[in-house]
């Protein structure tokens, strides 16, 4: 019996200290997500679609605030082809949650720009899911929608 417990008692203790272990990780981790979001910014409005091919995961899906959703490519040609233009992002209240080698982002921006020559909303809330590969982040999918002006 004291056997069992000494066991019990040295398999909790080795549970503990890898999931402390874990903790200041997983801070790095959500510190390193804001830098990367505002890069995946910087990258639109510049229409840089080579940083953004590094940014995102080949299974990329973007769902924008009127709905339509795309993949990596759709995103990355409306880029290019200019039916995509940004001039204004502003990130803000951003807020990263690490899951273990899943992070999920949200956060609202204030933006200026159109879409195929119509104007994008003014304003969105958005949710950004990565994953981590090694001790890389890529975005495999984010979702947006439209909010009331404030």
């Amino acid at each position: 019996m004291r056997c069992l417990r000494t066991a019990t008692l040295a398999t909790a203790i080795a549970t503990l200290s890898a999931w402390a272990a874990e903790l200041p990780a997983q801070a790095d981790d959500a510190r390193a997500l804001v830098p990367l979001e505002q890069a995946w910014v910087e990258a639109i409005l510049k229409s840089d679609v080579k940083t953004l091919s590094t940014i995102f995961a080949s299974t990329y899906i973007d769902t924008d605030e009127t709905g339509h959703r795309g993949d990596k490519a759709t995103v990355l040609g409306a880029l290019k082809s200019g039916a995509l233009k940004m001039s204004v992002i502003e990130l803000s209240d951003m807020k990263p949650v690490i899951y273990g080698h899943a992070a999920v982002v949200t956060g609202a921006s204030v933006q200026r720009g159109t879409y195929e020559g119509q104007p994008l909303a003014e304003r969105i809330v958005f949710t950004d899911t990565f994953i981590r590969t090694g001790n890389t982040w890529k975005a495999v999918a984010s979702q947006r929608t439209a909010a009331p002006k404030q």
